[in-house]
Order: structure tokens, then C-alpha cells, then sequence
């Protein structure tokens, strides 16, 4: 796949991957379950994600900005590993910070973290799409917790799926390797 120079890319495209990433759509599922599951615990992990989300954020763009990466998505197959030891360490971390088994959102933690780990393994043969796995995934468990935004956001699907090809960041069997990845895990997180 080859790399367009960022101020030629269509701006619906960057736009959809930017507002529809994983880190944005993870941060939105953390607070809409803290908010239904267990209001109390709601700013513990407001606090957490936002630790997580700026770690990750720093991580991703020092790896951009000195060339290390080819794009802050971390387009290319070999430069996965890491990001993916990352998040599997900050979800770890996450999940201790919000009480392990004893929150009411550890099992869906798990699911996330289950979802990357899958990725990470196959990453040896395919790039999945982490944009579509976790949209996907979030959908699915947000149909459960506040069906409005679950249906609004797997309503998105089809937008990101376009804007990850468009952007040239997958390919189709990625695209849909991402999405049916996302459904297992959150039709697991579902029985």
C-alpha cells in the first residue's frame, strides 16, 4: 500500500478515522459503561482512561514524529508489536485501576483485551483493522448498555470501512477481518 501525503487525502476520510479511532471509541464505551454499570465508579475511570488514552497518545506520536512509524495508525504490519505490548500493559493496568474481577466493567475490560491479544497473534498474517474491531465491539456492547449510541455507532461501520480503505491503511480483507474480529469478542462479552 502506498502512503499519500496527509494534505492530499480526502478530509471525510482523515476525519472518520480520526473521530471513529479506537482510543476515542474506547473512551466513549469506558464511560457509558461506568455511567450504567456503576455510577460510582464513574470519575475513577474517567481518570483512568484518560491516563491510558494520553500514555498511548504520547507513545503513538513520538513513534510518528521520529519516523519510526509511517502513520500515527501504525500502518505498517512490523510496526504493530509494539503498540500492541503497549495496550495489552496499559489495558493490565486499566483493569487494576478500576478494582480487577471485583468492577463491573472486568469482564468487558477482558473482552478488550482479549480482542488485542487475537489481533496482536495474527498480526504475523494479516493487519487486522483495529478501527473496525473496536468499533464493532463497541457497538455490540453498547446495543446492551444504551442502544441509541449502539446502533448510532454500528451505523458508522460501513463510513469507517470506507475511510480505512480510501485511506489506503487496509485492505478489504483486513477491513473485514477487523469487523469479524470486533463481533466475536463482543458477542462473547454478550452470553
Amino acid at each position: 500500500m502506498s502512503e499519500a501525503p496527509a494534505r492530499a487525502l480526502p478530509p471525510l476520510a482523515r476525519w472518520t478515522s480520526l473521530l471513529l479511532h479506537p482510543f476515542a471509541v474506547f473512551a466513549l464505551l469506558t464511560l457509558v459503561a461506568a455511567w450504567r454499570l456503576d455510577p460510582a465508579a464513574l470519575p475513577r475511570a474517567m481518570a483512568g482512561m484518560a491516563v491510558v488514552v494520553a500514555i498511548i497518545w504520547i507513545f503513538v506520536w513520538r513513534r510518528w514524529r521520529s519516523g519510526a512509524w509511517s502513520t500515527v495508525d501504525a500502518s505498517r504490519r512490523q510496526e504493530r508489536p509494539l503498540l500492541y505490548l503497549i495496550a495489552l500493559v496499559l489495558a493490565g493496568a486499566y483493569w487494576w485501576w478500576i478494582g480487577g474481577r471485583s468492577s463491573a466493567m472486568s469482564t468487558g475490560v477482558l473482552a478488550a483485551t482479549a480482542m488485542l491479544c487475537v489481533a496482536g497473534l495474527a498480526n504475523r498474517w494479516i493487519k487486522l483493522s483495529l478501527h473496525m474491531a473496536c468499533l464493532v465491539f463497541a457497538g455490540m456492547v453498547l446495543l446492551e448498555l444504551w442502544r441509541p449510541l449502539g446502533i448510532v455507532l454500528l451505523a458508522c461501520v460501513p463510513l469507517l470501512a470506507w475511510s480505512r480503505l480510501r485511506l489506503a491503511r487496509h485492505t478489504w480483507a483486513e477491513v473485514i477481518g477487523g469487523s469479524a474480529l470486533g463481533a466475536i469478542a463482543g458477542g462473547f462479552l454478550l452470553l
